[in-house]
């Protein structure tokens, strides 16, 4: 699983995110910084947690790698937390002016947007607009929730959501993904690596653990392990 932050507040969050999805249920988690991300998060810290070397916001290409391409078909699934005003509006237009967006753009995963918006600025027709834009485009934007403001100080109904409301959208869109995937085999003329065509999506490098269904009573918990692709 990809794990996409952007510059608000919420990403704070991202390292007890990133250490509970792969501890507790397994997953290979990578993470992509943008570059006001960056200022608020330690990337050392991701680093640490995930077990895997933290990209952007610079596009490395010393491992011999094109980076937006190698993410993009890595993950068999991304998560924008936060995914902040701008990050949202460029996503809209299609514009892909950092490593974090063009690898958002190029995956064909299911992406989960977790915004994460001013509330003056989620009253905004423009704003709105790109809201559903992404949603007509396929992107699975999860619902805000309450949240502290930085600047106010007071409770917010704009607030990025929580990692138990994100899981229990990907809980369900998985499913629908893994049926598409099944219903649109590959060309005749497109080479398949063996070791993949062994291994079912989404299967993780290690046995899934057994774990409960996502409700919003027992807490978090999807339905199978990520797969590290690529």
């Amino acid at each position: 699983m990809l794990l996409v932050a952007t510059g608000a507040i919420g990403v704070v969050h991202l390292p007890e995110w990133a250490m509970f999805l792969r501890v507790r249920y397994g997953w290979s988690v990578r993470v992509c910084l943008t570059h006001s991300a960056e200022r608020l998060v330690s990337r050392e810290a991701l680093a640490a947690v995930t077990q895997a070397p933290v990209e952007g916001p610079a596009w490395e290409t010393r491992r011999g790698v094109v980076p937006h391409q190698e993410l993009a078909e890595w993950a068999d699934l991304v998560i924008v937390a936060p995914a902040t005003t701008n990050f949202l509006a460029k996503c809209a237009a299609g514009i892909t002016d950092s490593l974090a967006l063009t690898s958002v753009v190029c995956a064909q995963a299911p992406v989960l947007l977790a915004p994460s918006v001013p509330e003056a600025a989620l009253a905004r027709p423009a704003v709105q607009r790109n809201l559903r834009t992404l949603a007509e485009d396929g992107y699975h934007v999860v619902p805000m929730g309450r949240g502290v403001s930085a600047h106010r100080g007071a409770v917010a109904a704009s607030g990025m959501p929580g990692l138990p409301a994100v899981l229990r959208v990907a809980a369900r869109v998985l499913p629908a993904a893994d049926d598409a995937r099944a219903a649109d085999p590959p060309l005749s003329g497109q080479r398949r690596d063996d070791a993949r065509a062994a291994d079912p999506p989404l299967s993780g490098q290690r046995p899934p653990r057994e774990t409960p269904p996502v409700t919003p009573s027992a807490g978090p918990g999807p339905r199978r392990t990520g797969a590290s692709r690529g």
